[in-house]
């Protein structure tokens, strides 16, 4: 231990803490000794002993504390009565025996501790008749220490914001208690004194005790002007003080964990010894107190001989028990983020990691020897990269034999730098678990790790999360730059980080790794890297390629100390003379060659031998490697056991091998039934059936001994116990989708899918597609079928149910491509086999759920995981009618279901959404964030929208055309590129940062941010790079180093760039000009980095040009440069390699994703491709005839935009999603022949859409509906047979449209600002209606209507409001528009008058005339109390001509009026400009009873109430009133009715579901709302959400793709989770 005593401790100074006992004068006489024995001793011996404690400091002392991290928790120890801060701990006041300072910081688990000692001053020999100091004095003293404390650096100690634990000795307990009572009730200290979660009493005297008052007589009489003192008369038995401080501390103690320790043995006291404390008088007598007696008298219960000293143990452990418990998935956040502003959860949804890897740690741990491991701390290149001050960082490769004990060296070397405070993180590489095998995982863990540490680290992942990123399955070299590239190696921290890599050739990806971490050249924060793993040859010369810049020093991890100590404790109980074992430590040594794993399995045969000619012939049998160990091992347990224990251990053995993670016990008993269902105790059966094979852990899980024992059972032919991959996988798949099968109906009902029971039920459902995927003898008609009952059964609802119930969707793309893997390799299988046996029907069906699979997760995902149960009543039935889940599961006439009609859900598309960006301006440019994608348009606006529901959200406007954009790395700026200025922008608040007037004869060609985000870089067209560094006091462009120019390799001049591309940190630039290759500059150095000269370019004549290169863009990730050659071919290029790559493709633009892992081209004739960077394969196609203005791919590679004509597509095919999920992409940056053979076939898709509609009418009689599109063609959808019929054509986009109450009359307005009034006859059989006549009228439409005796017709336009009569085809009377932002109705109660519903009130008008009558204004009050703190809910609208609020928006409207069913009520949906160009809406109900038409004595207002703010809040889009009856409620959608009618107000809530509120319901804090169903993710379109509605017969309608979609039934069936 003394070893390692100057790396783990650190011991302070004394400190020197202001308190109140400071103004006291110093004690003449300081006690070594202390407590009532004591006391009574000192008249004798006083003088002799009176300065050896002078030393002990007074207040509170750090006596440890860690180096590199923040404490844990504070233990603070506090002396009794005559006693100091030091000796009282020390035996014979020996400071070598000051156990506090001395041992406990060495304990394991301590190392996290801080350690305090508080001095007081209670010396019962000070003189003076005046010291009226009482323990109430002391516990304020100690209160002061801990709230104000300094230590030697003048830092405040902020005692409370870690658990604090106390340790006090004697009168030091009630110096505590009585802490705690004053501190509770005083604002000052109630958080130090809440932080305190435990106390340790030792020999404490809760009741007192008689020898107080012999004590104070003493000092009465004594000689040196001694005087009793108030303290020690609180310590009389039952004394006032002692019985106020138990009366009030018995409150306070149940939230405390309390131990009470107390003395058995006599104290000696003068000439005779007596016991000083009882114990009844040592413990409290509370429920929660733990008590224990110690073999000490009351001077030595805190004093102890040393650290094997039974009581020293005791204590101890309590201590030990008592720290905070390590960060576990299941454990409170550690203390350090307890008061922090920002905690662990959404560093935890970001990184899908919620605890540090401890099983694997403990794994290890417990296998270590206590001594060895220990001469790693000898080895000077171990020390040197330990003890490295320089910022540099340096890696370490420790590497050895297979089976040397590496893991276990690995986690003593974790536990040591623990201990000794260093900031260390891990991980273990895990052979036997599939998910610990990938450069992710590693990333991720360490990321999570970090963030425990680190809070700025820990805030910036916060705010990544609340962005909406998630990087379970994000490429490695991503995760990398995201996180610690971007922002952990930006970071100043001078401790440097230390990471310990384990088995690093069990990486799936090792050479990657290592290439990322070399990479690290401008850290912040200094590394310390240790890679422990087998020397392989892929290994050493990936170790020898890491840029020499980069320290690597290698170390052996084989010792033969360790080795011969391991034998040495095996042997030692064995039987048998001191020769012999010497035999047996000499032989087995030499010839194990530090493979810790033989000598195991030698040992245990060595040990099984009864003589000693039986352990000498088995000395010299002995193997000189592991596989003749494995085969002596399987043929002993051929021998030993009966046929159906060897079918068990086969069982137990595949399911080892091949299961992909371990099992526990628990999971392995339920996988072994029904076979091997009587198992009585599991853990022995399997260590007796499988020998040494199988190991189980400490905490129950059973894996493979070795990785070569794995590779022994699988590759050797012939064995008893052999198991084949072939079987292996097959026997696991089929077992585990049959459990499915069969468990699932058994867990039906509201909480049966509990993700904890039963325990096989998650490996089951989470991995069946895993075993299916690694089978190779699955081929044969059993798994199909296997699968098909599978499918075909409601169990694969309930199995949806439970991986959205666990949040693993995940695995829903992975059993899709399982399947269709399956599928293949079967369609090979079969043909060579007769067609009558293809089984064609079951194929069939697997196909259609490969596809539905990955859907489900694209269309519903997002529902699925709020709602599980939504997978067995509700998405079934949204489904498009040929999909399997819709045939098998939502055809269901079950009475009461919703039903779906109005368009052609044959099968899935591609197209998640399509909307109109706006047609007064153009769009140029979009791109996608995180959470939101951006588009560019002429006008100079940024117009952003949220990538969930592509619900437009914000927009900044630059106020002039915008030339380039760029946002920064961390997505907080934005830069807009213009042609006079240059602005920059917060994107928290969307707030301009400031402008920059930019030179007058250039335009910047793009634009970018650098360093660290505080300067802009412009590079213009007239070949200048320009800078502007962001917060200076002139904030102006400024070229750098001129004009870029270089001479190629024949002496030509570079032209002017045509093409430019900044890279993502701006350091570099890539630039195309006319005629020579395309190459890149570095910025920063003024240089040029290197030439892209193409292979067929190399042997041109002088005279000939270089290929013309187009559109550049760059990798993100990979540092390669992306383009276009002009004669048709997309290449790679990386400017520091040189290396390039093409395929020929004509494309007119490109660009990469954010991950750098795909990248999408676009086509002259519409065409989209997405191909896959690293192989440079094409992974998806789109053909559309409408041609693409720009492309961009979402972060997360599942989704395409493009831009086309006025609209925006959102495309995401299955393709994408299935290479989004994939567990692994490749991280090379150039392909290979077998890698291309790796990708899916290239999904390919034609998508010819519908024209959007732009206006939609309801039938008051029928459930027909009227809807007009973007290319001005109106149908008429019949409710009879549900037929469309084309009743007019135009060739402006149609956007209103007015359907006559007897539908006999539609009127539709286009925005060519033309009229047609049409005559509807149902049972006329011809396509196209009459036309009653048609007008052109100047102004924008903004509404229309029809009276209700089909007479009249109000058109209402930007300038003039008209009156018509229908049949006479003529204008009665017009006026102009003195108000446009108002909404006109039909009176509910006379319908000759109408009613125009303005902002602050109505006015009532003759219909026949449109001559006002009267006018009645809501009640300011009202208004004006309600526009100060209403909520801003409703999101940015564009102008659009449905839309009268466009296009500034600046003006207080009524966008729309409901009339209750009723006819009791209005409800006015108002809104104002806030901030953002978003509109705040208020909701107003006005009972119609008040707009009667008055008398001379009526009121000239009305009252207009607003609805609460609990329901308006809630609200989305209204939708209009209706009613409902009879009533269904369910959980699901299936219920008893109940006979009751109501009139409710349909909603479209925040998270997209259709919901009702009973109008005439209380309303209380929390309203009764009831949710419906909800809008799948492709009806989420802006532009048709605008145009959904419910009619007057309650059913539902909503554009979309071109059609419209009907529900009915709903309002009958209530959804309850």
């Amino acid at each position: 231990m003394d070893l390692f005593h100057r790396f783990r401790r650190k011991k302070s100074r004394p400190l020197v803490i202001p308190t109140i006992t400071e103004t006291l004068p110093p004690s003449p006489l300081q006690q070594p000794v202390e407590g009532f024995s004591a006391a009574l001793n000192t008249h004798r011996n006083d003088i002799s002993r009176s300065n050896l404690s002078s030393a002990d400091p007074l207040g509170l002392s750090v006596l440890y504390e860690p180096i590199c991290r923040a404490p844990v928790v504070d233990i603070i120890f506090v002396h009794g009565l005559g006693g100091t801060s030091q000796k009282t701990w020390s035996r014979n006041r020996d400071l070598h025996f000051f156990w506090p300072g001395e041992w406990l910081p060495l304990e394991p688990g301590f190392e996290q501790a801080r350690v305090l000692s508080f001095g007081y001053n209670a010396h019962f020999t000070s003189s003076g008749r005046d010291n009226v100091l009482d323990v109430t004095d002391f516990a304020k003293d100690l209160l002061f220490g801990m709230k104000y404390g300094l230590n030697d650096d003048s830092q405040r100690l902020d005692i409370g914001k870690v658990p604090v634990i106390f340790v006090a000795h004697s009168m030091g307990g009630l110096v505590v208690k009585k802490a705690h009572i004053l501190g509770q009730n005083d604002d000052q200290y109630r958080q130090s004194i809440h932080a305190t979660s435990a106390i340790l009493f030792l020999s404490t005297p809760h009741r007192g005790t008689n020898l107080a008052e012999l004590l104070n007589r003493i000092l009465a009489v004594s000689v040196f002007n001694h005087s009793p003192k108030q303290y020690i008369a609180d310590l009389k038995q039952n004394s006032p003080a002692i019985q106020d401080i138990n009366e009030q501390f018995r409150n306070i103690a149940p939230r405390l964990n309390v131990f009470s320790f107390y003395e058995t043995q006599q104290t000696a006291v003068g000439p005779r010894k007596m016991m000083v404390l009882e114990k009844d008088s040592s413990i409290l007598g509370y429920p929660n107190e733990i008590s224990k007696a110690l073999d000490a008298d009351h001077h030595n219960v805190c004093k102890y001989t040393n650290q094997q000293d039974p009581n020293y143990v005791s204590v101890r452990d309590a201590l030990k028990s008592l720290l905070p418990k390590s960060r576990t998935a299941d454990s409170e956040l550690p203390p350090a983020l307890a008061n922090d502003d920002v905690d662990m959860k959404g560093v935890e949804t970001l990184v899908a990691v919620s605890k540090i890897p401890e099983d694997d740690y403990e794994f290890f741990r417990d296998r270590w020897m206590p001594g060895s491991c220990e001469w790693i701390f000898l080895r000077p290149s171990f020390l040197s990269w330990l003890h490295d001050t320089t910022a540099a960082s340096r890696i370490l490769w420790v590497s050895g034999l297979p089976g040397c004990g590496k893991s276990v060296l690995s986690s003593f070397i974790i536990g040591q730098l623990q201990e000794m405070g260093y900031n260390c993180q891990y991980y273990f590489f895990r052979f036997g678990d599939r998910n610990k095998r990938t450069v992710n995982a590693l990333l991720r863990s360490l990321a999570y790790q970090i963030a425990l540490e680190l809070p700025e680290l820990r805030k910036q992942f916060q705010k990544m999360s609340e962005n909406g990123v998630k990087l379970e399955n994000v490429e490695g070299r991503t995760i990398w730059r995201k996180l610690f590239g971007s922002r952990l190696f930006k970071l100043r921290v001078q401790q440097p980080l230390y990471w310990l890599i384990d088995a690093l050739d069990e990486c799936e990806e090792p050479q990657l790794l290592l290439s990322l971490f070399s990479s690290v050249t401008s850290s912040q924060i200094p590394l310390r890297l240790m890679f422990v793993g087998r020397k392989t040859h892929a290994l050493s010369a990936s170790f020898q390629r890491i840029d020499p810049s980069f320290q690597v020093d290698e170390l052996s991890a084989n010792d033969k100390e360790d080795l011969t100590r391991y034998v040495e404790r095996e042997i030692k109980y064995m039987r048998g003379d001191s020769g012999i074992k010497a035999r047996i430590i000499q032989t087995v040594c030499e010839k194990a060659n530090g493979n810790f794993l033989w000598v195991h399995l030698v040992l245990k045969e060595i040990l099984q031998c009864h003589t000693k000619a039986a352990i000498e012939q088995a000395l010299e049998e002995m193997p000189p490697d592991l596989e003749p160990l494995y085969q002596r091992m399987e043929n002993a347990l051929s021998k030993s056991s009966r046929p159906g224990d060897r079918k068990l251990s086969n069982a137990v053995l595949t399911w080892v091998i091949y299961s992909q993670r371990a099992l526990t016990l628990e999971e392995l008993s339920e996988a072994l039934k029904p076979e091997f269902s009587e198992v009585l105790d599991l853990r022995l059966t399997v260590s007796q059936v499988c020998g040494d094979f199988v190991v189980i852990d400490a905490r129950g899980r059973a894996a493979i001994v070795h990785q070569t024992a794995r590779e022994y059972l699988i590759k050797t032919p012939g064995l008893d116990h052999s198991i084949t991959l072939r079987d292996g996988h097959k026997d696991l798949f089929m077992k585990c989708i049959s459990y499915l099968s069969n468990a699932i109906p058994r867990f039906r009902g509201p909480t049966s899918l509990a993700p904890s029971t039963p325990a096989f039920l998650h490996y089951a459902a989470t991995s069946w597609s895993y075993h299916l995927a690694s089978s190779t003898g699955s081929l044969d008609h059993s798994v199909l079928l296997a699968l098909n009952r599978f499918f075909r059964n409601s169990c694969v609802l309930g199995w949806i149910q439970l991986l959205a119930t666990w949040n693993q969707l995940k695995i829903l793309v992975d059993a899709s491509q399982s399947v269709t893997a399956y599928l293949g390799k079967k369609s090979i299988v079969d043909t060579e086999s007769s067609p009558l046996t293809h089984r064609l029907q079951e194929k069939e069906l697997l196909e259609l759920w490969s596809i539905d699979l990955v859907k489900i997760v694209g269309k519903f995902g997002g529902q699925l995981v709020k709602h599980p149960r939504t997978i067995q009543s509700l998405i079934p039935i949204l489904c498009p009618t040929t999909t399997a889940i819709f045939q098998y599961f939502g055809q269901t006439k079950a009475h009461g279901r919703i039903l779906l009609s109005g368009f052609t859900r044959l099968r899935w598309d591609d197209c998640l959404s399509r909307f109109s960006v706006g047609r007064d301006t153009q769009s140029l440019r979009i791109i996608a964030l995180e959470r939101l994608f951006v588009i560019l348009t002429s006008d100079g606006s940024l117009r952003f929208y949220d990538a969930i529901t592509n619900q437009p959200t914000r927009q900044i406007s630059h106020g002039e055309r915008v030339l380039c954009f760029r946002f920064s790395p961390s997505y907080e700026k934005c830069v807009t590129y213009g042609f006079r200025t240059t602005k920059v922008w917060n994107m928290e608040d969307s707030r301009q940062i400031c402008s920059i007037r930019n030179p007058d004869d250039a335009k910047a060609l793009d634009v970018t941010f650098a360093d660290i985000e505080s300067t802009i870089v412009s590079f213009s067209d007239d070949g200048t790079i320009r800078r502007c560094v962001l917060g200076s006091r002139e904030t102006v462009w400024n070229v750098v180093n001129g004009n870029v120019e270089y001479d190629d390799a024949e002496g030509r001049h570079s032209n002017i760039p045509r093409k430019v591309a900044f890279n993502p940190d701006g350091t570099l630039v890539a630039l195309a000009s006319r005629g020579l290759p395309l190459f890149v500059w570095d910025i920063d150095n003024a240089g040029l980095v290197g030439r892209c000269i193409r292979a067929s370019d190399k042997n041109r004549s002088r005279r000939e040009l270089h290929s013309e290169v187009g559109p550049l863009c760059w990798n993100p990730v990979s540092g390669h440069v992306l383009g276009l050659y002009q004669d048709g071919c997309i290449f790679k290029w990386h400017p520091w390699e040189s290396d390039s790559q093409e395929v020929r493709s004509v494309a007119a633009g490109i660009q990469c994703s954010l991950d750098g892992v795909l990248f999408v081209t676009r086509h002259t004739n519409g065409m989209l491709q997405v191909w896959n960077f690293n192989h440079f394969a094409l992974v998806y196609q789109l053909s559309y005839h409408i041609s693409v203005i720009d492309t961009a791919l979402s972060p997360d590679g599942r989704r395409v935009y493009d831009l086309r004509e006025s609209f925006c597509n959102v495309w995401e095919p299955n393709a994408l999603i299935r290479h989004a999920e994939a567990d692994e992409k490749s991280s090379e940056t150039t392909s290979t022949v077998g890698s291309l053979t790796q990708l899916s076939p290239t999904s390919e898709t034609s998508n010819e859409t519908l024209e959007p509609l732009t206006a939609l009418a309801t039938g008051s009689k029928t459930w027909s509906c009227c809807s007009g599109d973007e290319a001005g063609v109106v149908r008429l959808i019949r409710a009879n047979d549900q037929t469309s019929i084309q009743i007019a054509q135009g060739f402006m986009p149609v956007n209103h449209i007015a359907w006559s109450d007897d539908e006999k009359y539609i009127a539709t307005a286009d925005l060519g600002e033309r009229l047609n009034v049409r005559i509807i006859d149902d049972s006329s059989p011809v396509t196209e209606c009459p036309l009653l006549f048609e007008t052109k009228i100047g102004g924008g439409f903004l509404q229309v209507l029809m009276d209700t005796r089909s007479e009249l017709l109000l058109l209402v336009t930007v300038v003039f409001t008209e009156l018509w009569h229908l049949k006479s085809n003529r204008m009665i009377t017009t006026k102009p528009n003195v108000n446009p932002h108002c909404w006109w109705i039909t009176h509910p109660l006379d319908s000759g008058y109408i009613i125009q519903c303005a902002f602050n009130g109505v006015g009532i008008y003759q219909w026949s005339t449109l001559e006002e009558i009267e006018y009645r204004s809501f009640e300011k009050v009202l208004q004006e109390s309600t526009r100060e703190d209403a909520p801003e809910h409703a999101a940015w609208m564009p102008p659009s001509a449905s839309f009268a609020m466009s296009p500034d928006g600046n003006s207080d409207a009524v966008e729309n009026v409901f009339v209750s069913k009723s006819g009791s009520h209005l409800l006015l949906q108002t809104s104002w400009p806030s901030t953002q160009k978003h509109r705040t809406m208020q909701f107003l109900k006005v009972r119609i009873e008040d707009l009667k038409m008055a008398d001379d004595s009526a009121a000239s207002h009305i009252e207009a109430q607003e609805i609460p703010r609990s329901i308006a809040s809630k609200m989305a889009k209204i939708l209009g009133f209706t009613s409902k009856s009879p009533r269904r409620r369910s959980h699901g959608l299936i219920g008893e009715a109940e006979t009751e009618e109501e009139e409710v107000l349909a909603f479209l809530d925040h998270d997209d579901w259709v919901c009702s509120w009973d109008v005439g319901s209380e309303v209380t804090a929390k309203p009764k709302i009831r949710r419906h169903f909800f809008l799948p993710q492709d009806w989420l379109n802006l532009d048709s959400l605008r145009l959904a509605t419910i009619s007057k017969q309650g059913r539902f309608y909503c554009p979309r793709n071109g059609e419209v979609t009907v529900v009915s039934n709903w309002l009958q069936n209530e959804w309850i989770d």
